[in-house]
């Protein structure tokens, strides 16, 4: 079972009745503030241009944690929940999910090699998080030491980004060791922000029903045609 809808996740998540999906995997907007880091023109430029990208995908604001996380749960038949993030948000993450609902959690983290160089006075922004919140046993099945291991080492994945048109496009390696891990075949997997359709395409892979909603219709269409392809 395949469900894409290219509609506000809220208006679609309204429609769902309570405890209806088996597991979240979702890539939701990142809150990002703009910052050169210092370092050359060449530097800021390759910045700047990545940060536009971001910006006119809609992209870099963030998005409400708490009120889209109660819908989340109230489908979710337990929580069983992914979530990329960026540093910033994890705080706000970890206060809703652990200390007000309660939620167990694991952090998956992928490392880049070839992070944008904004060295000069700051860290690189060389590591994203996937942010992994459940309750209950029984949730994680690795079948293999690697599938259990939570860090991920890849570059960025340029050539997915130009051929699927996403900005911050998931490497597909690495969303199916979630999916793999969180449900069984022919479960429920729900993706509210799926942009270009990752999760889709890891669920189609692994014998998972999907439900998948992106309100940019060129995303969409993207994610539409890759999934049925697939």
């Amino acid at each position: 079972m395949i469900k894409l809808y290219n509609e506000d996740c809220l208006k679609i998540m309204a429609q769902m009745p309570d405890k209806t999906v088996d597991l979240l995997y979702t890539d939701p907007p990142y809150d990002i503030s703009a910052t050169n880091g210092g370092g050359t023109v060449n530097k800021v430029k390759k910045l700047n241009k990545s940060l536009k990208e971001l910006d006119e995908a809609n992209i870099t604001e963030g998005y409400d944690i708490e009120k889209f996380g109660e819908e989340f749960l109230r489908i979710l038949k337990e929580p069983n929940i992914y979530l990329w993030c960026n540093k910033k948000q994890i705080p706000d993450y970890f206060n809703f999910y652990v200390n007000k609902h309660k939620c167990k959690f694991e952090i998956i983290k992928w490392s880049k090699g070839n992070a944008l160089p904004t060295y000069s006075n700051k860290y690189l922004s060389d590591t994203e998080y996937c942010l992994y919140f459940y309750k209950g046993k029984g949730k994680t099945f690795p079948q293999s030491y690697d599938d259990a291991k939570t860090y991920y080492f890849a570059p960025i994945n340029h050539k997915d980004k130009k051929l699927y048109g996403h900005p911050t496009i998931k490497p597909l390696e690495l969303v199916e060791k979630g999916i793999r891990n969180s449900s069984r075949e022919d479960w429920i997997v729900f993706d509210p922000f799926m942009g270009s359709g990752t999760t889709g395409v890891a669920c189609v892979n692994n014998g998972r029903n999907f439900i998948g909603v992106e309100l940019n219709e060129e995303y969409f269409n993207i994610a539409k045609e890759r999934i049925e392809n697939n």
